[in-house]
């Protein structure tokens, strides 16, 4: 087959750039069909299973719509961006909408890999709206064949790329004759997506009436409820005020569908309750009092106008003022294992050493982030607020580590970071356990690791993971300490890396029944009352089966190069530990040096024609014990 015909000549330019795009016209989409090749642009991460929420509870949608989209996130083998925007607080989050103004929005796979990494399902945008919309909507419901024939081709490209769903948003009069079709082109979009891909959706936007009318209601009623039927869930418009929360509210519960009606909210605040901003926090208040689903809209009104130079900080603000109304997702699977990278940085490292200074962005590179932010502290009144905030400055792997300060008590009680919040079964056998710290010359205090392990018996048990015992241990808690034990598997139990940082294993022999509840990191100090900082690189925590003994060097196989029909050439490889690859760094080299050129999450990438015969490949795996490989 040939390539995907909507992809137009800034492809072909910028070819060992390679870019997601999205479809413009009713031609491209019919002539649209995949590639027969190792694709870049299709997501590689299977979606993570969350753990079912009880019925009745809530759910948030995310619609991203910044700066007309397809920006340096557009880049499937990342960009140079040094003020990037990237999402990572997907605990709150239930579903992500990637959102534009072209006919067709495919996300970026940079997107759906974040995502789905942390369990989260990403929707493309299929949208009419003005006099052009108007003439590509007409011609998708004209007839029977044409509604089948478009909305087969959005079955298709989900499938391939790897997503989850559509958000359909007509913004433009429909003629009366053909709102039936309209109706019927959501039915069986909606029902043919589900056949192909589980756990698929379809959303409506409120918007066309069941007379063609283009006007938006702010409420589900009588007037809109037809597409509501049609598919898996309506988002509505931001104008609503109690009355319509409540009309909409009595209809779906009639429906037996009370959580498929999205509220929205409109974040830049246009008629919005609260004006939006950080005052958002009015609107969602207002939609939890009716225990609705709530759809927030362009988020990125952080970045966009609260400074780039300020985004951390005011998008942890933003959220943190939310997290009361976001019933928040527990991770539930092992292995886990993560750096704490968003996906972008200053400098990009690996293993504590620095491969390339400069900034960097892609977000297929994000690792799992934590489930807990700052607001845990809030109840505490101290001269010294403990944080646990991002450190770009000196990242363990990727571009990040976390930074956890407080100034401790000086009668050696510990100080908690709860950074995980978990619902996981652990395994019977061994666990490997291990975390990556760094301390400054002025750091006196002590780190350690707690689980907090629910038993079968349903009692709570605590184990503390440090380096030396502790003279008192309290009845319920278990202190583990690197013993010969661990150093069956690994050589050293303490292992010193590049720059400062260390490493701690620790192998626990699990029995049934046990499940872990939390993850938390502690500081303690007996001697100083000065602030303590203390740097964490990576976590991870791993049943020993599955562990592969096999060879990490020498593991890239079958190497071939093909030119572009315009310029540049395509890398293909193999790998046979491709099970435990997280993603491939891929390098220029001379005899003199060695230049890393990009990261890519399957075995291809595009580069530069010039670099052609001197590219290395590198796997960067899930994580590494002493040679072995670890699966995810």
């Amino acid at each position: 087959m040939a390539s995907p015909s909507w992809m137009n000549a800034e492809w072909n330019l910028n070819i060992f750039r390679m870019e997601c795009l999205p479809i413009k016209t009713c031609e491209e989409l019919d002539a649209w069909c995949p590639d027969d090749q190792l694709d870049g642009r299709v997501c590689s991460v299977p979606i993570v299973k969350r753990k079912e929420k009880p019925k009745g509870t809530p759910k948030t949608l995310l619609c991203h719509d910044m700066c007309g989209g397809y920006l340096t996130d557009k880049f499937v083998q990342g960009a140079d961006d040094p003020s990037p925007y990237r999402f990572f607080h997907w605990q709150n989050i239930d579903s992500f909408i990637y959102f534009s103004h072209y006919f067709v929005t495919i996300p970026p796979v940079s997107w759906i890999n974040a995502a789905h990494k942390h369990g989260v399902k990403v929707f493309g945008t299929f949208i009419t709206e003005w006099d052009d919309g108007k003439v590509r909507c007409h011609k998708v419901i004209e007839t029977e064949e044409s509604f089948k024939r478009a909305a087969n081709k959005l079955v298709e490209i989900t499938k391939y790329y790897q997503f989850d769903g559509w958000l359909i948003n007509i913004e433009n009069v429909v003629e009366k004759d053909k709102v039936e079709n309209l109706c019927q082109f959501v039915g069986y979009l909606t029902s043919q997506l589900h056949q192909a891909i589980p756990g698929s959706e379809v959303i409506w936007y409120d918007s066309v009436l069941n007379t063609g009318e283009l006007k938006w209601q702010n409420e589900l009623n009588s007037k809109n409820c037809m597409f509501f039927d049609a598919c898996d869930g309506i988002f509505l418009n931001y104008n609503w005020k109690d009355e319509t929360l409540h009309n909409s509210l009595k209809l779906a519960r009639e429906k037996g569908r009370d959580m498929d009606v999205y509220v929205g909210i409109d974040v830049f605040g246009r008629g919005c309750l609260g004006g939006g901003g950080f005052n958002t926090v009015e609107a969602l208040s207002a939609i939890r009092r009716f225990n609705m689903s709530a759809a927030i809209f362009a988020q990125g009104w952080v970045w966009e106008t609260q400074g780039k130079d300020k985004f951390h900080e005011n998008e942890n603000r933003f959220w943190s003022l939310l997290d009361c109304l976001l019933p928040s997702h527990e991770i539930t699977s092992l292995p886990l294992s993560t750096s704490f990278c968003q996906g972008f940085g200053k400098k990009y490292s690996l293993r504590g050493e620095v491969i390339s200074e400069g900034p960097w962005y892609n977000l297929s590179l994000q690792d799992t982030q934590p489930t807990c932010t700052n607001s845990q502290f809030l109840r505490h009144q101290m001269q010294f607020q403990p944080h646990i905030d991002l450190c770009t400055d000196d990242p363990f792997m990727g571009g990040a580590c976390l930074e956890l300060g407080a100034r401790l008590s000086i009668d050696g009680q510990p100080l908690l970071f709860r950074l995980f919040d978990t619902d996981i079964k652990l395994p019977e056998g061994d666990l490997i356990v291990s975390y990556t710290f760094k301390m400054s010359e002025t750091t006196t205090c002590d780190v350690f690791l707690q689980l907090e392990v629910k038993e079968s018996s349903g009692s709570n048990a605590v184990w503390i993971l440090r380096e030396e015992e502790i003279t008192h241990t309290p009845q319920n808690m278990t202190v583990f300490t690197p013993t010969g034990e661990v150093s069956k598997e690994i050589p050293s139990a303490t292992v010193a890396a590049t720059n400062g940082w260390v490493t701690r294993y620790f192998k626990i022999k699990t029995k049934a029944g046990l499940v872990l509840k939390s993850i938390s990191f502690g500081l303690q100090s007996s001697s100083s009352l000065d602030r303590q900082t203390v740097k964490i690189g990576h976590l991870q925590i791993i049943p020993k089966r599955d562990l592969q003994s096999l060879d990490t060097n020498n593991s890239i196989e079958q190497v071939k190069f093909e030119d572009c029909k315009t310029e540049g050439c395509r890398v293909t490889w193999q790998c046979p530990l491709e099970s435990a690859v997280s993603y491939y760094n891929v390098y220029s080299t001379t005899e003199e040096n060695k230049t890393l050129l990009g990261q890519c999450k399957i075995s291809c990438f595009y580069t530069d024609a010039k670099h052609k015969g001197n590219l290395s490949i590198e796997p960067v795996f899930y994580s590494v014990i002493q040679g072995k490989a670890v699966c995810a």
